[in-house]
């Protein structure tokens, strides 16, 4: 069937995004088609060796089928009856997404299990030789058969010979599909691969309403552009990796997300219209630097850092410039931090009036050192969650 451009324009516009990489992977005509629009994602999630589309799960790990032997038949046997053996190159990917998490397999030193049973051998044999015995030594001989068992498993599953093939998991609410190949090539290269064939060549920079990067990314494509809304960085996810989904051309993020302790000041995230930053125990001033963030606009979520936020508000306070700028604070209500932050910027009659008086929302206005309002706002988000406002005004 042909159709014309903005029929392909309206079929693609009203198609799910599993649909459209779905044909588009099975058919080379419409996969043409379809690249030369744009594509438009609502929840992009990076991991190692795999990421998640809007709900659909691509992942990339080992598929390994052991060739059972006729001495100790029963582990490869039980394996491949179990569907094989599924697991990533570091088995983060299966982890993250907690769905089929796979068969963990062996991967120690035969050396160091062989020294291990020839000792738990020798202590068991000597055990056996005492007659009288408690209940203290029938533990121990237990324990010490268990482990010997465990590790007979272990050196007898290490010798086994297997095939290894490249799997593809793609797996969603409503769909669960499996791809495999031989293992010819390293999976790096596989990923790259995948990531090239879904997210490559396309006409049009990808439209992400909100993209996750998870600790353990590494970005096989420098190509690829993105036009981001909100980002959302892991504490060890490295922005060397992120970047290269930016053109300078890209518009500055509605909020960037990271960690306090894990952020380093970067262009992406400093042009972000709100950054927020997901905050530890900051106990102290010294461990809070103000000059790294060049963003007017901050939210620290504080809800489970008991006095964090308030270490964060004196810093605030103390600035000597009247520069414009905004800090939001999430804070729980059980530690009464929220609390200690209104004494801290309210002026005593003000202070005096509140606790007397007191109803959610509560606003006040007081003079700062750096010749500039200071507008203080409270209010109640929910009943575990306060959120107290500072705008410094010039």
């Amino acid at each position: 069937m042909i159709v014309s451009g903005v029929a392909a324009e309206v079929v693609l516009q009203y198609m799910d995004t599993y649909s459209r990489l779905r044909f588009s992977a099975c058919n080379p005509g419409f996969r043409q088609l379809e690249k030369s629009y744009p594509l438009h994602i609502k929840i992009l999630s990076l991991q190692n060796k795999g990421f998640k589309i809007d709900g659909t799960i691509y992942r990339l790990g080992i598929y390994r089928v052991y060739k059972a032997r006729t001495q100790i038949p029963y582990m490869e046997i039980d394996y491949n009856r179990e569907g094989s053996v599924q697991y990533d190159t570091n088995c983060k990917i299966f982890d993250r997404y907690g769905i089929n998490e796979p068969k963990k397999i062996y991967t120690g030193s035969l050396e160091t299990d062989l020294r291990k049973l020839e000792k738990a051998n020798k202590t068991l044999e000597k055990l056996r030789k005492v007659v009288k015995g408690n209940a203290a030594l029938i533990k121990k001989k237990g324990e010490l058969t268990k482990k010997i068992r465990i590790i007979n498993e272990k050196v007898a599953i290490s010798k086994s010979k297997f095939e290894e093939f490249i799997l593809l998991k793609i797996s969603g609410k409503k769909h669960n599909e499996q791809l495999m190949v031989k293992y010819t090539k390293p999976i790096q290269e596989a990923f790259k691969d995948l990531m090239d064939r879904i997210f490559g060549g396309r006409g049009h920079q990808i439209h992400v309403e909100h993209l996750e990067v998870l600790g353990g990314f590494e970005n096989p494509l420098k190509t690829v552009k993105m036009q981001v809304e909100h980002l959302d960085v892991e504490y060890f996810a490295k922005m060397r990796d992120v970047e290269d989904f930016f053109s300078t051309e890209s518009l500055p993020l509605e909020t960037a997300t990271c960690y306090l302790y894990g952020y380093k000041d970067h262009k992406i995230l400093g042009n972000a219209k709100l950054l927020i930053l997901e905050v530890a125990v900051v106990d102290s001033l010294s461990a809070f630097d103000i000059r790294k963030f060049s963003n007017h606009r901050l939210l620290f979520k504080c809800k489970d850092c008991y006095r964090s936020a308030y270490v964060v508000a004196l810093v605030f306070r103390k600035m000597t410039q009247a520069a414009k700028r905004r800090y939001t604070f999430e804070v729980s209500t059980e530690n009464g931090e929220w609390n200690d932050m209104v004494r801290e910027f309210a002026d005593e009659e003000t202070n005096k009036n509140f606790f007397e008086n007191f109803a959610f929302p509560v606003t006040f206005t007081i003079k700062t050192k750096a010749g500039a309002d200071l507008k203080f706002s409270a209010d109640q988000k929910d009943d575990s969650i306060i959120v107290i406002d500072l705008e410094l005004i010039p």
